[in-house]
């Protein structure tokens, strides 16, 4: 009964599609069996991939990612983009990867390996293996379906870039012939750059994993099946639907926790898996705790969590570059064996990570096009998640005396970043790693909060809950999501997303100057006014009169976005105006009359422009002496980030 147990549970989950509602359109179907072996570093396997043409054009050639070959040798695209190996060292040979195809072949059918060729649609590098084509014998129709029998051996590499192995610690991930996406009726199979992650269809993926026995493993989708071979090894059976990548990890030292989560409103139940490596094991509270908030944060922000298991990957001593990446229903955190409770690194991968389950995950979005809809959007949502369960203004760190939180760290990335590039592009045509990075992650991620601080906080809830209702299972592009936004606020955003999604600007306005200057009584010779001997008029009795000044504010917008702003004008006795303007032209004077003279102004008083690149311009003091004071009084940022604008430097 034991064994016969299993087998129906497969059968049961391979006819489920039909016997229950898909999530998601089924587009592919893998059926994997991967044997791990490790002194080899490798992974035999064999696939069996079900594929329907989801277009209404017929295909007379497939597309693969080869993901592994970036990392076969030096002439790869993403080696070359990345400067290659680490500077004064070259990789032993068992230290660089790859992925071998030695057969496809239709089931039943035509063999396809004669017709195997690698292509470069990105950058014509033929010395880059990463994306393959096979022709097929007949066109294949619109929503037909074909079955491929493909054989494979990946080497994993020295464990870079979120993949391989170290040690006896095996994280393996992008590691099988991944079909690419048939898009609007043309191939979207980009090359692995080293600026760009991933993008693929949703469907179901049952995939055995044979290592030997003392390896804990862990995969996407749930365990569904496990049995020991006779030859010391065993075989685990993960099953997931509704998922677009499947990643695993193999290690000894693993140590697994398991526990149960619930959430009532809205109704959530899913198992937290955690593989927490032996050396880390002081850290496993503050994972679990993490997790926890994540998986309630995102539920009741956005939507519940909808998979039965979530497993939290804890890499080895010496495998950090596997840390902070995810996948289906699996991401890896990052920690080292001693970290300060106030550094809250674990707590935020683990957000951030699982958060990407979201916007990469459900969200389909391509991150090699715009990733700004998954990086973008999820470091938006890290942000808002740290400050709630951490606090605002130290939930990054709050340690020794220092406080920082993250939206003031995703300030420090933008504070001194270039022009050089908009949020959308390709991934691989920004002039440098690091300006991909700002763009896609901070400065779409500060966007998002000016956003939030125009419309109103409930307002942008409300976009986002629509966003994802809308898109999950799906592909969305940038014009998707502006779409919701103006349909939800019922306002024209088009002036906002212009400018910062495809324009390389930054958001700067202040204070250019403030004066004040007391009205003196008219002189000179004036009609009707007779003069005494000594020039001085008519002699009349004075009586005291109060001072009169000119009050002058000259706003500035210093950079080329343009953003509608209001300024705060202090006077001495109290008396304050809001003034509204267009913030089109290059400046604007504010001059006002008044029995009072000038204390301060403020450009943005309720701090709406969170993507502003300098705050410290922002308000000017009549009164120099005043200035320490009141710039304290208008908040600790102003000081903080002059700070950050020098070590940016």
């Amino acid at each position: 009964m034991k064994k016969v147990v299993p087998g129906i549970l497969i059968f049961l989950m391979a006819l489920s599609p039909q016997l229950f509602a898909a999530l998601s359109k089924h587009i592919v179907n893998y059926d994997i069996k991967a044997t791990l072996v490790p002194n080899e570093k490798t992974v035999k396997a064999q696939e069996i991939l079900t594929w329907v043409n989801d277009s209404n054009v017929l295909i007379s050639e497939l597309q693969f990612h080869l993901y592994l070959n970036a990392f076969k040798n030096s002439l790869s695209t993403m080696m070359k983009e990345s400067g290659g190996p680490p500077p004064g060292r070259t990789p032993a040979q068992e230290e660089w990867g790859s992925i071998t195809v030695h057969k496809i072949q239709i089931q039943g059918g035509a063999d396809l390996t004669p017709t195997l060729t690698y292509i470069q649609p990105d950058d014509k590098n033929s010395d880059d293996r990463t994306v393959m084509k096979v022709t097929l014998p007949a066109p294949l129709k619109p929503q037909e379906k074909i079955a491929l029998t493909i054989d494979f051996t990946s080497k994993l590499p020295k464990v870079r870039r979120r993949s391989g192995y170290s040690g006896d610690f095996f994280m393996v991930a992008q590691w099988f012939p991944k079909i690419g996406v048939l898009w609007n009726g043309t191939w979207n199979c980009h090359q692995y750059h080293s600026s760009s992650e991933f993008f693929a269809d949703y469907g179901v993926f049952k995939v055995e994993i044979t290592a030997p026995e003392k390896f804990v493993v862990g995969a996407t989708g749930k365990r569904i099946a496990e049995k020991k071979t006779p030859d010391g090894k065993r075989s685990t059976i993960f099953y997931q639907e509704d998922v677009h990548d499947f990643a695993w990890t193999a290690c000894p030292d693993f140590i697994e926790f398991k526990e149960k989560f619930k959430l009532d409103n809205p109704s959530v139940e899913t198992e937290m898996i955690l593989l927490v490596h032996r050396a880390h094991l002081k850290q496993k509270d503050r994972y679990l705790q993490a997790l926890k908030n994540g998986i309630e944060f995102y539920s009741q922000n956005y939507g519940p969590y909808p998979y039965e298991t979530i497993t939290l990957v804890d890499p080895a001593p010496g495998a950090l570059a596997a840390g902070g990446m995810e996948y289906p229903t699996l991401f890896t955190s990052m920690t080292t064996s001693w970290m300060p409770k106030g550094v809250h690194m674990p707590e935020m991968v683990t957000i951030h990570e699982f958060g990407h389950g979201y916007w990469y995950g459900i969200v389909g979005s391509n991150e090699f096009e715009e990733a700004w809809l998954d990086e973008g959007i999820n470091s938006y949502s890290e942000v808002k998640a740290m400050s709630k369960y951490y606090g605002v203004d130290r939930s990054m760190i709050d340690f020794g005396g220092l406080k920082i939180g993250d939206q003031a760290y995703q300030r420090i990335m933008v504070i001194g970043s270039g022009k050089m590039d908009p949020i959308v592009k390709n991934s691989w045509e920004y002039v440098s790693g690091g300006s991909y990075s700002l763009n896609v992650y901070s400065k779409a991620a500060l966007m998002l909060l000016t956003l939030e601080k125009w419309l109103g906080e409930d307002v942008m809830a409300k976009i986002m809950k629509t966003y994802y209702e809308r898109w999950k299972f799906r592909h969305p592009r940038s014009e998707d999501f502006v779409q919701v936004a103006e349909e939800v606020s019922g306002q024209d955003l088009k002036w906002f997303f212009d400018q910062v999604l495809h324009s390389p600007g930054k958001l700067d306005y202040g204070i250019g100057s403030v004066n004040s200057t007391e009205v003196k009584a008219p002189q000179g010779v004036f009609p009707g006014k007779t003069q005494d001997a000594k020039g001085q008029g008519e002699k009349s009795e004075k009586k005291p009169v109060n001072k009169i000044y000119r009050n002058e504010v000259v706003a500035v917008r210093y950079a080329d976005w343009i953003f509608p702003q209001e300024i705060l004008i202090v006077f001495e006795n109290g008396e304050t105006i809001r003034e509204i303007w267009d913030g089109k032209d290059r400046w604007k004077r504010f001059i006002y009359t008044k029995p009072a003279r000038l204390s301060y102004a403020l450009v943005d008083p309720d701090g709406k422009m969170v993507l502003d690149v300098n705050y410290t311009n922002n308000s000017k003091v009549l009164e120099p002496k005043k200035a320490p004071i009141l710039k304290y009084a208008l908040g600790f940022m102003t000081v903080f980030q002059s700070i950050l604008s020098f070590i940016s430097l």
